[in-house]
């Protein structure tokens, strides 16, 4: 079997360009990003020759090739490096087309992702390949290797945040790494040895606090934090877990957005109403709760839903809000709340997780539906508490607020 690559215009659908891949090779990741051309000098120090190298943007693809004679033959990849360019005049219709550049043979394993790092006004190539990860630099019209990392079993995902990355493993859990472009190194300073098979993974940030999310195959959400100071971390070497619960259905992938407040969620035009929110307070914009990035996901029974950080107060009230609730409510088919969204441990061997599960989650399914009780319950919940109908309300509307994404 053959496969294409094709340009599509989104107007009309019409197929613009196309190109064709090897037999049994499939196109397994894809990024456009733009590549400075290093070429080395004779001291050995890398100088960019193309500073205006973002005006030419290239289109990577990762391949992935399977022999006809099935697993006899280990599995192999490529990169492809094309230009997208438009042709026609001014008067006429513009079109693009695909102009080849150059590939290369990877021989450890498929591409499963392509990332691009920025780092000293230079932008590089990382291919995840097998159990490795490569840094690619391009310069003379060819790719150079200039650093690497070997996990343990299957790279699944890269994410790149200034110099630092957040490896997954598809059946070794998460690998927190820093790039040091001094020497060119690529270190690696904490992981989780919990043996865990990944499905997705993402950065959750509030203010200066981050965190780091990971969904197993059982169907849980991990978060995780580097905390070298503390003890539970080992001398620095480990990811310590925060929090951690039971989702209920599985994703592929975490995606980032920002959380907006209720001030600015139905805005039509937000810059202008954070200038003027600006203009009346001049520490709008500057506190944590300003600051937050959450995460969504679209599962694979259909569903879609929203992960998101709240500052200290709003957590112990909806936290208590759901304690209560979980006992006050009756619950669908006599079913525990709590019971559903306990941790579900992994049954391979050389799991090193203790028994006990963290707190720091609140269900959002269950606390939501305070907004649906009668005047009453509301109060009678809220004193139950300490607290206020409104204050609560005003919490909900946050969350919701921070869960929506268009």
């Amino acid at each position: 079997s053959v496969y294409e690559i094709w340009i599509v215009d989104s107007s009309n659908w019409e197929i613009l360009d196309t190109f064709q891949l090897n037999e049994n090779e499939h196109g397994t990741s894809m990024t456009y990003m733009s590549l400075s051309d290093i070429v080395p000098d004779i001291t050995g120090k890398a100088t960019t020759e193309t500073p205006q190298h973002d005006s030419a943007p290239r289109l990577i693809i990762g391949t992935g090739i399977i022999e006809k004679d099935g697993e006899d033959v280990s599995a192999n990849g490529r990169i492809l490096i094309f230009e997208v360019k438009r042709v026609g005049d001014r008067t006429g219709k513009f079109e693009a087309e695909l102009q080849f550049l150059y590939d290369k043979e990877i021989s450890v394993g498929p591409v499963t992702c392509v990332k691009c790092l920025e780092s000293d006004g230079m932008s590089r190539l990382v291919v995840g390949a097998g159990a490795e990860i490569t840094f690619e630099q391009w310069g003379n019209g060819k790719l150079t290797q200039v650093g690497f990392f070997h996990c343990h079993m299957q790279v699944q995902d890269i994410i790149m945040f200034k110099n630092f990355l957040l490896l997954s493993d598809a059946y070794d859990s998460m690998y927190f790494l820093v790039w040091r472009e001094s020497d060119k190194s690529l270190t690696l300073l904490a992981k989780d040895y919990e043996p865990t098979s990944m499905y997705a993974s993402g950065l959750l940030s509030r203010g200066s606090s981050l965190s780091f999310v990971s969904h197993d195959d059982r169907q849980n959400l991990s978060f995780l934090t580097y905390a070298p100071t503390e003890i539970a971390a080992r001398g620095g070497n480990k990811l310590v877990c925060r929090a951690d619960c039971h989702l209920g259905n599985s994703t592929t992938a975490l995606h980032s957005h920002f959380c907006r407040g209720s001030l600015t969620v139905n805005s039509a035009t937000s810059k202008s109403t954070l200038k003027a929110l600006r203009q009346q307070d001049n520490l709008h914009g500057m506190m944590d709760d300003d600051k937050r990035f959450g995460l969504h996901y679209g599962s694979t029974d259909g569903g879609f839903g929203s992960i998101i950080p709240v500052n200290e107060d709003m957590y112990w009230r909806l936290a208590a809000l759901q304690s209560v609730m979980s006992n006050a409510l009756e619950s669908d088919c006599s079913l525990s709340h709590r019971a559903w969204r306990l941790y579900r441990r992994t049954t391979r061997r050389g799991g090193c997780r203790s028994n006990d599960r963290k707190k720091g989650v609140v269900d959002g399914d269950l606390v939501m539906k305070y907004a649906d009780l009668c005047v009453r319950e509301q109060e009678d919940l809220a004193s139950a508490i300490g607290s206020t109908v409104d204050l609560i309300l005003d919490n909900l509307l946050e969350v919701g607020c921070s869960s929506m994404v268009i």
